[in-house]
Order: structure tokens, then C-alpha cells, then sequence
């Protein structure tokens, strides 16, 4: 019996939505592809698939008649395994110090493939930007090998796999829509894997230890124990603890709003219940992509050598007793050199004694000083208080017998910011003529 046109075509479309039918009741490991106008199985095959002969494998799974023909919206089923990747390129987006990258110095913008081994030496720090905004970061003293990157040409999923070989890394990884694209920090013994958080990775190699802080999203960590924890924002888990702890409160800074004016840094932290230390950053930028310094400290007070003057960050956390990092925070500051050194010298006018108090700020190219004579050492009821001084010296004859107290403070403006200092207290002590 012979079919009429009609009952063919319907034949022939039935046929066509077979392989979907089956796809859903028993699905392979592949991935769906839409047909276009003009497509056939040799295009696809050259475009998205490892060796253009491979056709013949989605052929036989999707039971296409002929490669060259195929129905435009119909949904092909291609195998993962098929598909062609292509590599993508880590690019230095900050550094600071002495980074290696294998045996060459780290240059800014720098491309870095598969296999690169990153190293930061002390006070070192480096920034890695993926294509897809997420960042790296590694503080000094740390070591981690880029094992892969990867984009899937067909899906445009992204894999991306980082072993760190000694130190701490941080992820600040862009969230990912794709169920196929992943990010991964491997250690010996751990995995942890992220769909878009903000979050912390270590190993120190001596002890064989890892651990993991999660401030934004969630952290799946995985250790040889073969049971996957999810690790929550706020939380934080090592290889020694059976579940996930709470991390230590964000510490402050004791005086943030503070000029630093002196030729050292300090930053005094208020102290955190279960803190054993502290660790402190400097950076350029808010989101510390540009790390320039760093200390820990068991006190709660963070000192640094100087720096050059500008507006920069500094970001404190709270070290627990399972070294466990805690939630940070963060504050701007204004640094601005302003060291100040006085002196006296005395002698006479005719039958007076007289006093010479000089000052010297090398720091200073344009600005104005007040000079301060008092019964006490805070400056209170002074006895002279003269501002507006553009010299770097005050004289006063015939001071009575008796203990004084002097500062001077320097006033700029910088930016159209007012900037002062006092300089320490003196004590001046007068005896009776005999």
C-alpha cells in the first residue's frame, strides 16, 4: 500500500522528533543544539566539535537521514565529550614588589596561559583579571599553578582550575549562569568549588593543612574525607574541623578617621573576642585589587613602613584559634608626611634671659604654624597662643621661674582639605635667678 504525500511528511517529521523523545526518557551527556537555516552536520562538526569526522557520532544519536539536510528548529542532541574548547588568558591586573611568573619578572598586563606558575616573594602581592571579570589575588609568600582555562566554543561555558601550591589565594568570581561553567581552587587534599562568591582559599605545605573562608555566596569544599561540605558567607572550614565554624566579627579601627602623618604607619584595632592575631592590608583601591603591604600581628595593631603621600585602604581581619580569617572590614585614609621636629635654645638680652623655640617641617613647602606656651601639657589656659606664623622660629624674653609646657602645631591645605598637626608637648622649667 502506498502512502499519500501527506502521510509521508507526517511519517517523516514523527521520525525527526524521535530522538528527542528518547532523549528525555534516557538523556546522554550532551548538550542541545538548535538547527539554523543553512546548517548541516559538516558545519557543525568543523565549528564546534574536537575533529570535523565526529559528525558521524551525532549523527547516529540524533538518527539523521542525511547530514546535509535537516529540519531549521529542530534539536539536535551533541555529545559533551565532542565538543571543541578553546584556551582563554589570565592578564595581570595589579602587582606589587617581586612576582614571578616561571622564571620571567611579572610585567603589567601580562598574559598568562595554562601551566603558568605565579609566585609573590615578601611584601609581594599580584592580581590576576579573567575574561569574565572574575579576580585573583595573592598576597606575599604564595605559589599557585594555572591548570586550566578553558572556554567550550559550542556553550561558551567557562573552566577554569587553580592549584595552590603554598599560601593564601583569594577568588572574587562573577557569578555564573551557566550549569556548566565552573571555578575551582585545588589544594593536595581539597577542592572547593564556587558559583560566584567572594571567598578565601590556603595551604601551608608544612603542615599539609587547607582551609576556607567564605565572605560572599558559597564555597563547596571537598576533602579526602569523600563528603562535600557547602560552606556558607560567614563561615569557614579546615581539613581539622568536622563542620563549618562561624568566622570572627569585622574588627575597627580604633582612630579611622586619623591622618597618617608620621614616617611610619599605625592602626590600632579595637580587640576581637577569640582573636589571636591580626591581619592587615594596605591598597590602592577599595576593592584591594592593588594590595601594596601587609602585616599580622598577635596585638591588636597593625604597623607599616612608609609610603608614598595619597588616599589609600586599609582592610583588618581577626585570626581565630583554628586560623580561620574572619569578616573584614575595610577604611579609607589619608596619608600625608608631615614630620615635625622642635627644638629650644636659650640665652640673654642685656639682663633677660630669653628663649629661642625653633620647629622644623621638612615636608612642608607652603603653610603656617601656631606656637603654644602653657601651664599645661594639653595647652590648656595658654599663656601665648600665636597662629598664623610663617617662620620656623618664636622668641619670648623674661619668662618668670616656673614649669611650662610648648608645641607648635603646622596647618596646610592641600586639595582644598585642611590638614594640621601638633607636634608633642615640651616641658621648659624655669628656675630663680640666683
Amino acid at each position: 500500500m502506498k502512502l499519500a504525500p501527506f502521510a509521508r511528511t507526517c511519517l517523516w517529521l514523527l521520525s525527526l522528533s524521535i530522538p528527542a523523545i528518547l532523549y528525555a526518557q534516557n538523556p546522554p551527556s550532551a548538550v542541545p543544539y538548535r538547527v539554523n537555516k543553512g546548517d548541516s552536520l559538516y558545519q557543525i562538526a568543523a565549528h564546534y566539535l574536537t575533529t570535523p569526522g565526529n559528525y558521524v557520532a551525532i549523527q547516529k544519536l540524533n538518527r539523521i537521514r542525511n547530514p546535509r539536510r535537516m529540519l531549521i528548529g529542530f534539536v539536535l542532541q551533541v555529545p559533551r565529550a565532542l565538543l571543541r574548547q578553546e584556551a582563554i588568558y589570565a592578564k595581570v591586573k595589579n602587582f606589587s614588589g617581586s612576582v614571578l611568573v616561571g622564571a620571567k619578572i611579572v610585567t603589567a598586563g601580562m598574559v598568562l596561559e595554562e601551566g603558568a606558575v605565579i609566585e609573590t616573594g615578601m611584601r609581594s602581592f599580584i592580581t590576576l583579571y579573567l575574561p569574565d571579570g572574575s579576580l585573583i589575588s595573592l598576597p606575599s609568600n604564595a605559589s599557585i599553578r594555572i591548570e586550566r582555562l578553558r572556554r567550550t566554543l559550542l556553550t561558551d561555558a567557562l573552566e577554569r582550575r587553580f592549584a595552590i601550591r603554598r599560601g593564601q589565594a583569594t577568588g572574587k568570581v562573577t557569578p555564573m549562569t551557566d550549569p556548566d561553567s565552573s571555578f575551582q581552587f585545588k589544594t593536595p587534599r581539597v577542592i572547593t568549588s564556587v558559583r560566584g562568591t567572594l571567598f578565601r582559599t590556603a595551604y601551608e605545605p608544612d603542615s599539609g593543612s587547607s582551609r576556607v573562608e567564605v565572605v560572599e555566596g558559597k564555597v563547596a569544599f571537598r576533602a579526602n574525607r569523600n563528603s562535600e561540605e557547602l560552606v556558607p558567607a560567614g563561615f569557614g572550614i579546615s581539613e581539622q574541623l568536622l563542620a563549618p565554624v562561624g568566622l570572627l566579627p569585622s574588627p575597627s579601627l580604633a582612630n579611622p578617621g586619623k591622618v597618617q602623618d608620621e614616617e611610619g604607619l599605625t592602626f590600632p584595632v579595637e580587640p576581637v573576642a577569640g582573636a589571636i592575631a591580626y591581619h592587615l592590608q594596605i591598597a590602592r583601591d577599595a576593592g584591594f585589587s592593588d594590595v601594596i603591604d601587609e602585616t599580622v600581628s598577635e596585638r591588636p595593631e597593625g604597623e607599616f613602613p612608609g609610603i608614598a603621600n595619597g588616599n589609600y585602604f586599609v582592610r583588618t581581619t581577626a585570626i581565630d584559634a583554628n586560623r580561620l580569617e574572619g569578616r573584614p572590614s575595610i577604611y579609607s585614609f589619608d596619608r600625608r608626611l608631615n614630620r615635625l621636629r622642635t627644638s629650644i635654645e636659650q640665652g640673654r638680652a642685656g639682663r633677660y634671659r630669653q628663649f629661642l623655640f625653633r620647629w622644623d617641617a621638612p615636608d612642608m613647602t607652603d603653610g603656617q604654624f601656631r606656637f603654644q606656651l602653657s601651664r599645661s601639657a594639653d595647652g590648656a589656659g595658654a599663656l601665648v597662643d600665636q597662629a598664623g606664623l610663617k617662620g620656623s622660629s618664636f622668641i619670648i624674653t623674661d619668662l618668670p621661674p616656673g614649669i611650662y609646657h610648648w608645641r607648635v602645631m603646622s596647618m596646610s591645605v592641600e586639595a582644598g582639605r585642611v590638614f594640621t598637626k601638633w607636634s608633642p608637648s615640651s616641658e621648659l622649667r624655669i628656675e630663680a635667678s640666683k
